[in-house]
């Protein structure tokens, strides 16, 4: 059957289709034709794990997040903006029926227009109740996305993965099943990259909506400033940070390491009672006002732009789109006008400046941060109470283009806590900028998994996510690059890790990375071999994940 019989392919080169029959249509045409064919969430991963390969001639996949545009040639890339509904199997018991297409909250990123808050699934569940038992730092996802990558929020308490029943999946041949909790399938599917096939929904069983109660500190990292033992053994009444993570309900760290600041922010929540009358205090990670937190990410953005590119024009050029971002960010008519305009104004000679004289800007950098992220005075930490969905996620505010931030984001046994925070200090002293960069580490906890490919599969971890501006210059995963040094730094000390497969992974040494991995993942061999007979045409299996996981195309 030709291809366009069964669904035209859109001007943004992705299909869309809007049923599971259409969907099984296109998986036999791609089977049919040895073609590849993947799904695409909210690309919140690094784009060569989203999409199929090029055709020949094609410029190659990029690697970076927040990719929009899919590779040209014949393979099929879908787009699920026709499959978003939440259907209500037992309202009483909080039971439901979601499309992958679906997003956890509202995707401000979404190229289709089809995410809004109000048909988001944490949006629908909180009117009538319910919600999932843990999120992540933000909700723009898609469940299928979210789901597939192994993503989890920072929390050894509880997983998402509690609130899954069944997926509902098309294998490499166009065969359809429910896949229910327990089984061997099941736990393989869970964190699947979309190599087993394309999960069309899920079933979940939500817990009773819950509000949260928090603050979040910003203090320096010695013992006797910080109110957790960072790098020590805790006493009576300091925690360690092991004790800290798994005695508190919902926590991430963001580090400063860099000289002259040296600071951690501290978040921590729990949840709380939801009383007959609640006048909610949101979280908020920047000003207090959409104005000011704009503003503020804007000069944000052209400090760390500046200090990530070498040269006046390429600075400038890589901030057109922060400006654009702050501009669409406003939305108040004429007033967006002007106050772009007299900011790029404003912003060009101080952008000049401070590209010529970048050891000017390195000076002040202590400074800025210091204004950024304030120590926290005696009895001024901020409070906040709010509805989960909404302050759970604490990074929904950043914005994916003025706060472009990439990452690898390593997991590690949750028992090497102290060797990793004394690895890492060390590390930051002795290499100084070369390590620290000029961005923040963020440290949290994950749950133990049953999910044969999640990087929490079987343990508890403490998960340390190494920060890259987006507009940075340069590719920091390919050798020399500013990744190399923390993946050897731990492999050279014997410290454990798994990646996460959304996140930036080795671009070098291809074969010794998956071995390492491969040591790492009791389960490695058993997903390969349900996925070759899932897939006997690999159709889902791109020239990234050959190279993830076998090390060659």
């Amino acid at each position: 059957m030709p291809l366009n019989t069964i669904i035209p392919i859109s001007s943004d080169g992705f299909y869309h289709p809007a049923s599971e029959s259409e969907v099984i249509s296109l998986v036999k045409y791609a089977y049919d034709n040895n073609l590849q064919i993947r799904c695409r969430g909210a690309s919140h991963s690094i784009a060569r794990a989203i999409y199929t390969d090029p055709g020949p001639g094609e410029l190659p996949v990029p690697d970076k997040v927040s990719e929009e545009n899919p590779p040209k040639g014949p393979n099929l890339n879908l787009i699920f903006d026709n499959l978003m509904s939440l259907t209500w199997i037992d309202n009483e018991k909080g039971i439901i029926e979601v499309d992958a297409g679906i997003h956890l909250g509202y995707d401000p990123m979404d190229p289709t227009g089809a995410s809004t808050l109000a048909n988001s699934l944490l949006y629908q569940t909180f009117l009538k109740g319910w919600t999932l038992s843990d999120l992540g730092g933000i909700t723009h996802q898609t469940v299928s996305g979210f789901l597939s990558t192994g993503s989890a929020g920072g929390t050894t308490m509880y997983t998402i993965e509690e609130n899954l029943l069944a997926f509902r999946v098309i294998d490499g041949q166009g065969n359809a099943e429910w896949v229910e909790k327990d089984s061997d399938l099941f736990n393989a599917l869970g964190v699947s990259l979309g190599l087993l096939g394309v999960i069309v929904k899920v079933r979940m069983q939500l817990v009773p909506f819950f509000n949260i109660y928090g603050q979040q500190i910003t203090t320096k990292t010695t013992y006797e400033e910080c109110p957790i033992d960072l790098f020590g053994d805790g006493n009576a009444t300091k925690p360690n940070y092991q004790q800290y993570l798994e005695k508190t309900p919902y926590s991430r760290m963001l580090w400063w390491p860099q000289k002259g600041v040296d600071r951690v922010v501290m978040w921590q929540a729990i949840r709380g009672i939801n009383p007959p009358v609640f006048y909610p205090a949101p979280y908020e990670e920047f000003a207090d006002t959409n104005l000011l937190t704009q503003i503020e990410q804007l000069g944000a953005s052209v400090m760390f732009t500046t200090l990530g590119n070498n040269g006046f024009l390429k600075t400038w050029k890589k901030l057109q789109p922060s400006f654009k971002a702050f501009y669409n960010s406003i939305k108040s008519g004429i007033l967006a006008v002007l106050l772009t305009v007299i900011l790029y104004i404003i912003l060009f000679p101080i952008t000049l400046f401070f590209s010529i004289f970048k050891g000017v800007l390195w000076l002040l950098f202590p400074t800025i941060i210091n204004l950024l992220q304030p120590l926290t005075k005696d009895g001024k930490a901020m409070l906040f109470m709010d509805y989960m969905w909404r302050s759970l996620p604490m990074d929904n505010e950043a914005g994916d283009i003025l706060m472009g931030t990439e990452f690898t984001e390593l997991w590690i046994p949750i028992e090497k806590t102290k060797e990793v925070m004394n690895l890492l200090k060390d590390f930051f002293e002795h290499d100084g900028r070369k390590a620290t960069g000029t961005y923040s580490t963020e440290i949290y906890a994950g749950k133990a998994s049953n999910f044969w490919l999640s990087p929490s599969y079987n343990r508890d971890v403490i998960r340390v996510d190494v920060f890259w501006y987006a507009s940075n210059e340069g590719n920091p995963s390919v050798k020399g690059g500013f990744y190399e040094q923390y993946w050897e730094l731990f492999e050279k000390n014997n410290i454990p890790f798994r990646l996460h497969w959304g996140k930036f992974a080795p671009s070098y040494d291809y074969k010794h990375w998956a071995e390492y991995l491969k040591s790492q993942t009791p389960k490695w061999d058993d997903f390969l071999m349900l996925r070759q007979q899932r897939d006997p045409k690999n159709i889902f299996f791109t020239d990234y994940f050959k190279l993830r996981f076998l090390g060659e195309k």
